[in-house]
């Protein structure tokens, strides 16, 4: 990846899928193997890339081929190309490759694990913003996540940027009105939850 950026100046696409169980450096789907592409990930997009929607020209758009992410935004009716959700249909795709490991709904949140796609869903089933975790939930239901279209740049929590929040299990507002959490997770199902990824990510002050 690192000598195809020298050569070419871009961002690598998804490599050939290995199958189901693989991620798309040729890994095995574990927590600790997906953090290791987000962080190369956080390096390839870094916090403050401008991405944006549809109505912005000059702005970033999912490029990469995203079957399987894109399916799991076909059953919200959001995009897969621009905004918040497109992010997230790439993250999901760099992570886990095109079409190898579907996504599936995950019942459990508090299961919930690092490259987990997470709609923030009104109580009439509209969905307000599409967001990656990072990490499993701590004991308050707290996660760390990465947005690609908040004030419509790429966001990423760091010591740095202490103006990002976390999302929590038990309850999300917007400010307005209650929303609940839904997430999809393309982890297969042999692979079991450990629970090692909490607070994975750099903490954030205030948190």
């Amino acid at each position: 990846m690192l000598i195809y950026r020298a050569q070419t100046g871009a961002r690598p696409g998804v490599p050939p899928s290995t199958g189901d169980g693989f991620l798309s450096n040729g890994k095995p789907v574990t927590e600790e193997n997906v953090l290791e592409l987000l962080r190369q990930l956080e390096q390839d997009w870094p916090h403050g890339t401008v991405w944006g929607t549809h109505n912005t020209p000059g702005t970033h758009k999912n490029e990469v081929p995203s079957t399987a992410a894109n399916r799991v935004m076909d059953v919200y009716w959001v995009s897969e190309y621009y905004g918040c959700s497109g992010y997230a249909s790439m993250v999901s795709s760099l992570v886990f490759g095109d079409k190898a490991n579907p996504g599936r709904k995950q019942d459990d949140l508090t299961e919930m694990r690092p490259g987990d796609i997470v709609f923030v869903v009104s109580p009439d089933g509209v969905v307000g913003h599409v967001v990656i975790a990072l990490e499993s939930p701590n004991q308050e239901g707290r996660f760390h996540y990465t947005d690609g279209n908040s004030g419509e740049i790429i966001t990423w929590p760091s010591t740095e940027h202490p103006d990002i929040r976390s999302y929590s299990l038990t309850g999300f507002s917007g400010g307005r009105i209650p929303h609940h959490l839904e997430v999809w997770t393309r982890y297969p199902e042999n692979v079991p939850f450990t629970g090692e990824s909490v607070e994975a990510w750099p903490a954030i002050s205030g948190s």
